[in-house]
């Protein structure tokens, strides 16, 4: 077996070009530089992790480790800060971090056990990057981070000198004097985002002198600005519009982060290395500036004993609402959370987020399952029915996805090659006809990734028109006779939610589902909304194209879109009602 040099990113100053190579994943090969690695002796390591029923099964350990490993970190976390916090604290604070954490290091661990196994390696270049921190400061920079090459990079170093089967050739110059990855938020331009937060402060600024204490907490609720003020009037409080500050932002200190002890000596192999590394990549937010992060959340305005919390959003990222939710729990305020989008109660793995294990009562779209604190509600984003805002005679509409954040198990970029070729085959087995009248509308942050995205487009499909993001989504919608989704989104669920012809396709299948969630999606599939193929979807299209009235409305489509949304997409005439209900029943503080 031929040796080759391993490259493990896109940062080419880590390539070698005189001699045979292997690029660990797809990743290290960017679109905008194909003339170059085109041009190499080189090939690209197999994908891992996405094997028959494999995902389901790393899926599975991954989250059954993170939380063996949250119970060490409870324990080491409250002896570094000398506090007494539960796990769930600990769980509400930092426990989407840990499960991306778990399943990044998985992926990056395990990748490079395939390659080495598959392949023998020549050696590999690394940075030498003795300031470089692998620590972000929040778990936001965290996500941007596993994208980033030089991020990546010091990672797999990090990796192969823990492993020690790698010969690692030191290249001094690229990172030196640099500290780590740091994201800078980007603020909106233009005057109207200003104007925007001007009112915003000026609103909450006169609310908050007629805020009382016992006031629902009540925060990115997912619902229509309208919705949620009548809400707020229901409970009998002013309309409050709550927003988390900014907080500081703390540089890690190598010498402070030895003190943070876990105990990985019973682990072997991955699971030693996980808990081994954990210390150093933890974000500075839980640690160093942890202490500024509780002192920043006990200067709020926000109520002190608040009737309940409520938010259908924060409980991820927002470190501010995190910190400031777990105190209030212990003090035994209820805490609610409601559904953001699809997925939960239909994707693998999806019943065990935090938001739905450390929440009192966690409320859905109208799905229910074994979980005891599950309340079935409605679809928060359509939370009345609507007349139809479509046009019978207008375009196609093909809706994509965003590159992914490599975040999961499993090679979310090689994945994500394999729907972009499902796009092109979809597009180019359409008629000329149909074609004529596509329009294809990226995510509006698509000019964000490295991805090449447009330049994809252009070079295999010139003539297809692409809608950058400039106009809104429900201008698009209303413009066409059929959209088409092209990936399981929560945008399927609110076009069927308010009776617009809708179509979608994804490979895979239904691989993705829970056991419980396949029946309904079989439903959609056998009435012709969801094709597992492409190439299936356009040819759907094409048979229904000029009369997607006579389709769309048939007895067997309706049939089918109506026990879907059911159980997925539940529409309500009286949503203040219904929500205040279920928030306030059973709202006694423990």
């Amino acid at each position: 077996m031929m040796k080759r040099y391993l490259i493990t990113t896109a940062d080419e100053r880590s390539w070698k070009f005189d001699r045979p190579v292997l690029f660990l994943g797809e990743w290290c090969r960017r679109y905008a530089r194909k003339h170059i690695w085109s041009e190499m002796d080189a090939i690209v390591a197999a994908p891992h992790g996405l094997g028959p029923g494999q995902k389901s099964r790393d899926i599975d350990y991954v989250q059954m480790l993170a939380g063996e490993i949250l119970i060490e970190l409870t324990e080491a976390l409250n002896k570094f800060h000398q506090t007494q916090h539960s796990e769930r604290y600990w769980n509400i604070v930092l426990g989407h971090w840990l499960q991306r954490y778990v399943a990044v290091a998985f992926n990056r661990y395990h990748s490079l056990d395939q390659a080495l196994k598959d392949h023998e390696i020549a050696g590999t270049t690394v940075f030498e990057a003795r300031e470089y921190s692998i620590a972000t400061t929040d778990s936001l920079s965290f996500i941007y981070a596993c994208n980033d090459d030089q991020w990546n990079h010091v990672l797999y170093s990090k990796l192969m000198a823990y492993r020690g089967d790698v010969e690692l050739n030191l290249a001094e110059a690229p990172l030196r004097g640099v500290k780590g990855f740091r994201h800078e938020e980007k603020r909106p331009d233009g005057l109207r985002p200003q104007i925007k937060g001007f009112a915003r402060k000026l609103l909450n600024m006169i609310g908050s002198k007629l805020v009382r204490n016992t006031d629902a907490f009540i925060i990115s609720s997912y619902l229509p600005i309208k919705e949620e003020v009548k809400l707020q009037l229901a409970l009998g409080q002013v309309p409050q519009f709550w927003r988390s500050p900014s907080f500081q932002r703390t540089l890690p200190d190598t010498d402070l982060r030895a003190n943070l002890v876990l105990n990985y000596g019973k682990y072997k192999g991955f699971e030693r290395y996980v808990l081994w590394q954990l210390p150093e990549f933890i974000p500075t937010c839980y640690l160093e500036g942890y202490k500024s992060l509780v002192k920043t959340t006990e200067a709020l305005f926000w109520p002190e004993k608040p009737r309940f919390i409520f938010t259908s959003n924060n409980f991820d990222m927002d470190e501010i609402f995190k910190a400031w939710t777990g105190s209030k729990v212990e003090l035994g305020i209820p805490y609610f959370t409601g559904q953001h989008g699809n997925n939960y109660g239909t994707l693998l793995g999806s019943q065990n987020w935090p938001e739905r294990t450390t929440a009192d009562k966690f409320i859905t779209w109208g799905w229910t399952d074994e979980s005891k604190n599950n309340t079935p509600a409605f679809i928060f984003k359509s939370v009345a029915d609507r007349p139809k805002a479509f046009n019978p005679k207008g375009g196609l509409l093909l809706i994509e996805v965003s590159p992914p954040y490599m975040l999961g198990p499993a090679d979310d970029y090689y994945e994500f090659g394999l729907y972009q070729e499902e796009l092109f085959r979809f597009v180019e087995s359409l008629s000329v006809r149909i074609h004529q009248q596509l329009t294809v509308r990226p995510k509006s942050d698509f000019t964000n990734y490295s991805w090449s995205d447009e330049q994809r487009w252009k070079d295999r499909s010139p003539n297809t028109k692409l809608e950058n993001g400039a106009a809104p989504i429900r201008q698009l919608i209303a413009q066409s006779r059929l959209v088409v989704h092209s990936y399981d989104s929560t945008g399927i669920l609110e076009t069927l939610s308010v009776n617009i012809p809708t179509m979608c396709f994804w490979s895979g299948g239904l691989d993705h589902l829970l056991p419980s969630a396949k029946p309904y999606y079989e439903l959609i599939k056998s009435a012709g909304i969801f094709s597992d193929t492409a190439k299936l979807a356009a040819e759907r299209v094409s048979l229904h194209w000029d009369n997607i009235d006579e389709w769309w409305e048939s007895q067997k489509v309706q049939d089918a879109r109506k026990a879907f949304i059911g159980q997925y997409a539940r529409m309500e005439k009286h949503p203040v009602r219904v929500l205040k209900k279920l928030l306030t029943q059973n709202a006694k503080r423990t």
